[in-house]
């Protein structure tokens, strides 16, 4: 039983960091998601051409999935999650696919509205129920106070199906 964990970042270099704490939990880059609007992505983001060579999503984000009817972009695991729900019809926004993905409804809510003031969310699916407190840590980030609750801490995602 897989469970998503999310953290909310609003610069590349907090997506960064976030995601090097999860890789020095024994994940992988390609287990890390990111998901945010394509004006962040352009903005946070540059060209792979012009990325600094130690940067661990240049090329992922440059391949990422564009979701131009719900406005947003995904890269990585997520947007098998996102294409799936897209293709059973759900097209009511982010909120509505990630309430699909096992997030429940007020943290669907936060993460949408962070995501459209500019937030990048960065998500990994955990292997085991020990994962899910430790990675909720490491994508925890003590920068995003708007973002941030202290019960945030406490939550996985069920995205079995």
């Amino acid at each position: 039983m897989e469970k998503l964990v999310i953290g909310l970042v609003q610069t590349h270099d907090d997506a960064e960091a976030a995601a090097e704490r999860v890789i020095d939990c024994g994940y992988t880059r390609q287990e890390v998601s990111l998901l945010m609007t394509e004006a962040t992505r352009d903005r946070c983001f540059p060209s792979p051409d012009v990325a600094p060579p130690s940067s661990t999503f240049g090329a992922a984000v440059a391949m990422s999935v564009v979701v131009p009817d719900l406005g947003f972009v995904v890269a990585g695991p997520l947007a098998a999650v996102v294409a799936s729900a897209v293709g059973a019809g759900i097209t009511g926004g982010l909120r509505e696919i990630l309430i699909t993905a096992g997030v429940p409804r007020h943290w669907a809510e936060r993460y949408q509205a962070g995501v459209r003031q500019g937030g990048i969310l960065v998500s990994v699916f955990a292997r085991s129920e020990r994962d899910v407190g430790l990675l909720h840590l490491v994508l925890d980030d003590p920068h995003m106070t708007s973002f941030h609750t202290e019960a945030h801490r406490h939550h996985a995602y069920d995205t079995s199906f």
